[in-house]
């Protein structure tokens, strides 16, 4: 994908996009009929007031039933820039990978990738949503970057395992950025965001994905922010939100 088609998904298509979710939203609402979104709370913002606007390389753009919007691969590619020399990159959710190959080739080449996904045909700690059991059920995770040809995937490292139950002892302190993507139930979301706020580092990066789409993610993050202040933000016209750990003293 060239930077002029970035471009156009970032300053045409994401507008309209988002233009098109109010304008959904409102005639919904006058006729009564059922959201199919989830009411958010966390302040909205607009990417260009969050994300730094690096240079970056996009790779399997086209988008899978499961995958990341265009707009959101975009920004986390952007964002997976600021991850500071030898700073580990963590995803929670590998799924077919499309992120995980993003986040390597925007990246120092000093960073290692660490992406978790849950074995086919385990139990799972916590219950999860039904919608989402297709996309736990599947042969092989990361099959993007597995079939790449690009240097920058020997960065990646696969694990295997549920992420509420995993040892995440040695990358407590480590990451300079975070997606979290896992299982979108109520548990799940409540659980791994405790686990990205230990393993974030000083000006590291969390992001979420799904806010406003599954009510368990949305309810997990709206509760968090309320407890804790700690300035969530939802980036308009995507299912993104953000997170900076504040930089050491």
């Amino acid at each position: 994908m060239n930077d002029f088609e970035i471009f156009l998904a970032l300053n045409v298509k994401m507008p309209i996009s988002y233009l098109g979710y109010r304008l959904r939203f409102i005639s919904r609402e006058l006729r009564g009929k059922r959201r199919d979104q989830q009411p958010t709370t966390l302040p909205c913002r607009s990417w260009r007031n969050l994300v730094l606007n690096a240079p970056i390389r996009l790779l399997e753009a086209d988008k899978s039933q499961g995958n990341v919007s265009l707009s959101e691969v975009i920004m986390l590619a952007k964002l997976v820039t600021e991850a500071k020399v030898g700073e580990e990159i963590i995803e929670i959710g590998t799924f077919d990978g499309r992120t995980t190959l993003n986040m390597a080739v925007n990246s120092h080449a000093s960073c290692p990738i660490f992406t978790l996904d849950l074995p086919q045909g385990d139990d799972t700690a916590f219950d999860v949503e039904e919608g989402e059991k297709s996309f736990i059920d599947k042969p092989k995770p990361g099959m993007r970057f597995v079939q790449s040809d690009e240097p920058s995937t020997q960065r990646i490292t696969q694990m295997l395992g549920d992420s509420a139950i995993f040892d995440w002892s040695e990358h407590e302190d480590k990451a300079g950025f975070m997606f979290v993507d896992g299982s979108h139930a109520y548990d799940y979301a409540k659980k791994d965001t405790e686990t990205a706020f230990r393993l974030i580092r000083p000006g590291g990066f969390i992001v979420w994905h799904d806010y406003g789409v599954w009510e368990g993610v949305t309810k997990a993050l709206e509760e968090i922010e309320a407890e804790q202040k700690l300035g969530l933000q939802h980036i308009r016209g995507t299912s993104l939100v953000v997170y900076r750990h504040p930089e050491a003293a």
